[in-house]
């Protein structure tokens, strides 16, 4: 009973040390056993509730580090999500470091489509995404943006490789139009990647595979004179840590196009 006594109250004095507004840390995930970042707090726990700390306990215990890195700031009342910087680097050891944007995930393209990104089901303008305010500003800031047009794995692969290509050519045109809106001598470099079809080698996509059509805009905020852009952004992409679902690696293609 003593024993009992003592363990509840050095959980309950970790979870006091914890406070509301504790760091994320990463954590597993109920269910599926995926490592994930989270800080636990909703509407139902509280990071004083016992049962909080001893889950952060455990999995500093399992995982050797509580505090993770890579959220997503929230931009133009969270339509977009942007990174921390990330660092690629080419061949060469040349350096270029990116920002993702990152489109909330109840936009998607629509499924079979290079035309149309959808609302949570409802179509929507490519301006109404693309020409909200604070991404603006920071797409001007740029010195080069890359669309990513990606595929799920529905469908046939051949239809799935011009999906692709499509949709990071759309994005990438549409962003190239916006360039005349920002001001004299903040004109950014516009390309377009076709990454391909996600492979869904783990079958996570078995079920709903939108998460596989994320619209993600990459922005290249400093680069070095001679840096290899494709080379580099494809290794930052490697290195990022904000979207679990999401890696450059899980789809079959690499395609670099200047617009």
């Amino acid at each position: 009973m003593f024993k009992h006594a003592l363990t509840a109250c050095l959980f309950s004095g970790l979870a006091l040390s914890l406070g509301a507004s504790a760091q994320d840390s990463y954590g597993i995930e109920r269910g599926t056993g995926k490592v994930i970042c989270t800080n636990d707090l909703d509407d139902n726990r509280a990071a004083d509730d016992p049962s909080y700390a001893i889950s952060a306990m455990w999995d500093q215990m399992v995982l050797g580090q509580t505090e993770c890195s890579g959220k997503l700031t929230p931009l133009d009342g969270g339509t977009w999500g942007a990174s921390e910087p990330v660092e690629g680097l080419d061949a060469a050891g040349l350096a270029a470091t990116f920002k993702l944007y990152v489109l909330h995930d109840r936009y998607t393209w629509k499924l079979g489509s290079s035309k149309q990104i959808q609302d949570a089901g409802t179509p929507v303008p490519f301006s109404d995404v693309l020409n909200t305010p604070q991404f603006f500003e920071r797409f001007c800031a740029s010195k080069a943006v890359l669309a990513l047009g990606a595929a799920s794995h529905d469908g046939p692969t051949a239809l799935n490789h011009r999906l692709a290509g499509n949709r990071g050519q759309i994005v990438g045109r549409s962003l190239a139009s916006s360039r005349r809106g920002c001001s004299e001598g903040q004109v950014p470099i516009v390309y377009a990647i076709n990454l391909g079809e996600h492979q869904n080698l783990d079958g996570s996509g078995s079920g709903d595979s939108s998460p596989q059509r994320r619209l993600i805009i990459v922005a290249a905020e400093k680069m070095t004179i001679g840096v290899n852009l494709k080379e580099a952004l494809k290794t930052a992409l490697a290195n990022q840590a904000v979207l679990d679902v999401f890696s450059a690696s899980d789809y079959d293609l690499f395609e670099f196009n200047t617009l």
